[in-house]
């Protein structure tokens, strides 16, 4: 089973100290499934996200994230079956900035 998507979202964060901080994104989008499953029929379907984690800034240039992301498809009750998938996930991230 192959999902192809496309998300919009909003990401903030909030300074906790001068070398941490908390971040959120909150996403939409929507997909498309090539196989028909158990949980979700063949077709159009749509995605929600939301990920909360921490990053930590070592430097200027370099800074480590770590987080955890919540997502659900499911296609909105226009196609049988429709129980959809939920999905948790762990972030981790390095960032240098050039």
């Amino acid at each position: 089973m192959n999902l192809y998507g496309l998300e919009f979202g909003f990401s903030t964060y909030r300074k906790i100290s001068t070398k941490l901080l908390v971040n959120a994104t909150a996403s939409l989008g929507f997909m498309y499934i090539n196989k028909r499953s158990e949980r979700l029929a063949k077709g159009f379907t749509f995605i929600e996200n939301f990920s909360l984690g921490s990053t930590y800034l070592f430097s200027k240039k370099i800074a480590f994230y770590l987080g955890a992301n919540f997502g659900h498809v499911s296609n909105l009750n226009f196609l049988s079956p429709n129980d959809g998938y939920n999905i948790l996930g762990y972030e981790i991230g390095l960032q240098y900035q050039l």
